[in-house]
């Protein structure tokens, strides 16, 4: 069972669609930018279902690789980096949710879900390997919808086994910057997209 963290501020608009994707948005920048992945820029809205995006550089080959070809085991040299980088990405996802709960007060399962959903496949072709980091939770479950007539990927052992490993520590990341968690979101919420550089520019207050 997850309990919400309550030590944060909850912003009196919180019922505002635009800050709620701002919060989520500057939680992937943040956590992205301390974890190694440097924000290209951000947009609270990216499609007509209200969803913004926080744009990383492209996965580095040998994690593409592993998404592709499931070219690497547990005892090749290249898969430590590339479960390093999974797992990092991970939590930069995470950390979407995490910050819109701590500003609003609301966590988004749904929109985690979408989140982990980009890295779904690379993150089996991790965890679902034999070996000593084999971790079935952090595989998601394919079944087949008769009456669809398709395969429907489940991630919510996914979802469920993320926030068990990681939720606290990039719960604790952000209330580390905590000033710039607020800051990024605020100036995303009122200009609508961000650069990267500016994102970044906005530690320099914290």
């Amino acid at each position: 069972m997850f309990v919400p963290h309550c030590t944060y501020p909850i912003y009196p608009h919180v019922m505002d669609k635009d800050w709620v994707s701002a919060s989520h948005v500057a939680g992937h920048a943040v956590v992205g930018e301390l974890l190694g992945f440097e924000c290209l820029g951000l947009t609270i809205r990216w499609t007509d279902q209200h969803l913004g995006v926080c744009r990383w550089p492209g996965m580095p080959d040998q994690v593409f690789d592993q998404l592709q070809f499931q070219r690497y085991g547990p005892a090749d040299s290249e898969f430590d980096g590339v479960k390093d980088w999974v797992i990092r990405r991970t939590k930069s996802y995470l950390a979407g949710s995490v910050a819109e709960q701590q500003i609003t007060g609301v966590f988004d399962l749904a929109w985690l879900t979408s989140d982990l959903n980009m890295i779904s496949v690379v993150t089996r072709n991790v965890f679902g390997l034999e070996g000593p980091f084999f971790d079935e939770r952090l595989t998601s479950e394919i079944y087949y919808d008769v009456d669809l007539g398709l395969e429907i990927e489940d991630l919510g052992r996914v979802v469920d086994r993320a926030r068990e490993l990681w939720e606290d520590e990039v719960h604790q990341l952000l209330m580390e910057h905590q000033q710039w968690l607020h800051l990024v979101a605020a100036k995303l919420r009122d200009e609508e997209v961000l650069s990267g550089d500016t994102m970044r520019s906005l530690n320099d207050h914290g």
